[in-house]
């Protein structure tokens, strides 16, 4: 029975994202019009959406984040402790895709039917957090600077505003407008699974013995560095849950972005993203066995 919850939630999952990347074998749209509708139309509803459902407890916005930032730090020290051991130091953009999951397209999904609308609304938080540090944080290590202002210029930072200021105020948003943000927001995940699918076609594996090293890190440096928060910090529950989940999802595509427009070892990257999310095929079911 178990296995057959697992198999459940992790099938729909990689089938959406195998059928973007079919669709890429057969078909070339424009992606970057897809990514745009994400960013500045549906993720925004389904942050808003999310958050509203339920009360967040102030406390726990702030443990998320916290949990987040120290399990992005912590995956970058072991990140910095190999490639101080293998003399590879030069490679600075080993770092990003090996802090920065895919907490986002993976991650929201698995939650939602893993955990239903409460663990989603802890995987929004956690995906936000992961956001903040992407675009400020993520985007100083590959151009040297300007991440912050890049936060400012999406709507996910004033939409997570808006949700949670709604939810802690308990101030309900008149039905109409719920219906509306609730319809937009659903398209989100499948969306995100298709485009990622979609991307990872055009994105080839090269280095392959470091790359394997960099799924190792990113998945593995993130279950264990995120299992010792939740026991240190006694965060308990759903919420401990999905960071735990969360913080063992792969690579993110957005690294691979980013290393490509500042040519910050695209290659290398891009090879990190393709093995770690191949690696999550036999990952996510274990973890989600040893969180269930």
């Amino acid at each position: 029975m178990a296995l057959y919850k697992i198999l459940s939630i992790v099938f729909p999952v990689f089938t959406t994202i195998g059928i973007g990347y079919l669709f890429a074998r057969f078909k070339r749209i424009d992606l970057n019009s897809l990514i745009e509708i994400l960013l500045f139309v549906t993720i925004p509803a389904l942050v808003i959406s999310s958050l509203i459902k339920r009360k967040i407890p102030p406390d726990e916005i702030g443990l998320v984040f916290l949990s987040a930032l120290l399990v992005v730090a912590g995956v970058g020290v072991i990140a910095h402790l190999y490639l101080r051991i293998t003399g590879r130091t030069e490679l600075r953009g080993f770092y990003l895709p090996t802090m920065f999951m895919n907490s986002g397209n993976m991650a929201l999904p698995l939650a939602l039917l893993s955990f239903g609308s409460r663990g989603l609304q802890v995987a929004i938080l956690y995906y936000v957090s992961v956001s903040l540090l992407v675009y400020t944080l993520g985007i100083y290590m590959a151009k040297g600077g300007d991440g912050f202002r890049e936060i400012f210029r999406l709507p996910l930072i004033y939409a997570t505003l808006i949700g949670i200021g709604l939810s802690v105020a308990e101030i309900p948003l008149p039905s109409p407008l719920t219906v509306t943000v609730d319809m937009i927001g659903d398209a989100t995940i499948p969306l995100m699974l298709l485009s990622l699918g979609y991307r990872l076609e055009s994105i080839h594996a090269r280095d392959l013995g470091m790359a394997i090293w960099g799924g190792i890190i990113r998945i593995g440096g993130g279950f264990l560095i995120s299992l010792a928060l939740v026991w240190f910090t006694g965060l308990g529950g759903v919420t401990g849950k999905i960071v735990i989940l969360s913080s063992s999802m792969p690579s993110a595509v957005i690294n691979f972005i980013l290393t490509e427009r500042y040519n910050l070892n695209p290659a290398l990257v891009a090879s990190v993203v393709v093995v770690s999310t191949v690696m999550s095929l036999f990952t996510t079911p274990l973890i989600l066995a040893f969180i269930l």
